[in-house]
């Protein structure tokens, strides 16, 4: 009798980082081949949100839910007609990178309110006249560059028995955590402030997940290129705020963009930052705070004025507007009293 057959071999597994055109179902199968993680780069966004469930019957699908739940890194669940069973990836990582024209930004979200465009950190400079340069990147930078990716790809990826990549705990230094709950807690101060609009309150969670995120990456990179230990400092801290308050400030631009400005909020910051100057406590005439308090949407009158402010602080928790009667120069005079509370953005004095 001849022997057996010997199983066929394994067919190989092609490593990939860029990923351009492709399904959610494939995109899947290559996370999976791919533990590392990959990149999808796209020309034009508008051209990827318009195709999302394209190949499904009637145009429904879950590639949303998909890009959901990867930016989260939760598993995902994908089932192809090739294969008897779902595709599972415990742990996806998938960046995507592309430009959009501020005219069809809105395809991004597509009416929906699921937290998608919140998603997104954005890049949206002034336009600046261009012309001819000879300017270039440096031989230097890019052999720098290089040099740093190839140290990251050898950093030892720790997986479990089935294969599957195993999350390494980086630790804060004492004063890394300390400039790290600063951080925080002026960020959430922020979400709170009267004045804060309040569709920035979705992008601006989500930038406080991109904090952490880009702490680690700036540790990974310096402990890989220095050959130290990976540990969150200062420095790592300080620099992953310097560039959330970068894309917040191009998030406020995309936003104001998408929605406009409500008069309502702006009037709120207004009154707040009136209110900083004076040590969080203003009382006197209604008159005497319309001739004081500075801003281009504050009613004509000061009794609208006061109006409008009792309505703002009713829908906030940090403004407070009382109105009364006190004794001024020996007379009964109508007064307005604001201050701020709660210990976000200072307390009543006075």
């Amino acid at each position: 009798m001849g022997e057996a057959a010997p199983p066929p071999p394994q067919e190989p597994t092609m490593e990939r980082t860029l990923v351009e055109d492709t399904t959610v179902e494939r995109l899947a199968g290559i996370q999976a081949e791919n533990p590392r993680g990959v990149v999808v780069i796209r020309d034009e966004l508008s051209g990827w949100a318009r195709g999302m469930d394209q190949y499904k019957q009637g145009g429904r699908g879950a590639d949303r839910q998909f890009w959901l739940s990867a930016w989260s890194i939760s598993y995902v669940s994908v089932d192809r007609k090739s294969q008897p069973h779902p595709l599972i990836v415990s742990c996806p990582f998938v960046s995507l990178f592309g430009a959009i024209q501020p005219s069809v930004l809105p395809e991004l979200g597509q009416g929906r309110e699921d937290g998608l465009l919140d998603r997104f950190l954005f890049a949206y400079p002034d336009a600046e006249l261009s012309g001819w340069t000879d300017d270039e990147i440096s031989e230097e930078a890019e052999e720098a560059y290089v040099s740093l990716y190839d140290k990251l790809r050898e950093l030892h990826l720790p997986t479990d028995d089935l294969g599957d990549p195993v999350p390494v705990c980086i630790h804060f230094s004492p004063q890394a955590k300390e400039a790290l709950i600063d951080a925080i807690n002026s960020h959430r101060a922020e979400m709170y402030a009267p004045g804060f609009p309040a569709r920035l309150k979705g992008p601006w969670s989500k930038l406080e997940a991109y904090f952490a995120r880009l702490m680690l990456i700036l540790a990974t990179c310096r402990a890989a290129e220095m050959g130290t230990a990976e540990r969150l400092e200062v420095k790592d801290v300080l620099a992953a705020a310097s560039l959330l308050n970068y894309f917040k400030g191009h998030a406020r631009r995309v936003y104001v963009g998408l929605h406009g400005e409500d008069e309502d909020e702006r009037l709120a910051a207004d009154v707040a930052a009136f209110l900083k100057e004076r040590g969080g406590y203003f009382k006197d005439e209604p008159g005497i705070l319309f001739n004081e308090l500075s801003s281009q949407v504050k009613p004509q009158r000061p009794d609208e004025l006061t109006k409008r402010l009792k309505g703002i602080a009713a829908k906030n928790k940090v403004l407070a507007c009382n109105t009364g009667n006190f004794w001024k120069d020996g007379q009964s005079r109508r007064f307005v009293e604001l201050f701020l509370g709660d210990g976000v953005n200072g307390v009543k004095e006075g």
